[in-house]
């Protein structure tokens, strides 16, 4: 019978201050589903505690102290998750940053192979030892011609390089044309 009566009693402090307790989680909870939903957990924590609590007081003070618990947890998950999803997003779009430009310089990497070889024998091989550092009097020995020859051919080369890639911006040409080594 005692029993009997706690599920009464607390059946009737449910009802008479359910909404009470949703309106006060909606201080700190914007969404309306989310804030019935700590009031109902909030009641669920009262009714395993309800009969250790005696007096009125007592009762809405562990409701109102456990719902404004309950709300600051999960304003800090919230929080947590806010700052996760943030953060997923700024690593794709650094990823996706980095995936463009690695295509784009593949590309560019392509169009130049493409154009290098495209060149008469004798020039692509010139250009192909500067890349590897070589300087014009190395070159001349390498191929068994005159520095003059280096110049005029480097020289020609490099036209024709900027006339089929005329379209690219000089700064990827001079980039590449530095960096690339192993074409």
């Amino acid at each position: 019978m005692v029993i009997q009566n706690e599920i009464v009693q607390f059946k009737k402090f449910f009802l008479d201050n359910f909404n009470a307790l949703v309106r006060f989680t909606s201080t700190y909870i914007q969404d309306r589903q989310e804030a019935e939903d700590i009031a109902q957990e909030t009641f669920l924590r009262l009714y395993e505690k309800w009969h250790t609590l005696s007096t009125d007081s007592e009762i809405r003070s562990y409701m109102y102290i456990t719902s404004h618990n309950l709300c600051i947890s999960h304003l800090r998950h919230q929080s947590v998750e806010e700052n996760y999803i943030q953060e997923i997003k700024e690593r794709n779009q650094k990823e996706n940053f980095e995936y463009y430009n690695e295509i784009t310089y593949q590309e560019i990497l392509r169009l130049l192979k493409n154009a290098i070889n495209n060149l008469p024998p004798q020039s692509r091989r010139i250009i192909l030892l500067s890349l590897d550092g070589k300087n014009n009097n190395e070159i001349a020995y390498i191929l068994n011609i005159s520095v003059n020859t280096v110049k005029t051919l480097k020289k020609n080369a490099y036209k024709t390089l900027r006339n089929t890639l005329g379209n690219l911006p000089e700064d990827y040409i001079l980039f590449l044309l530095l960096f690339l080594k192993d074409i």
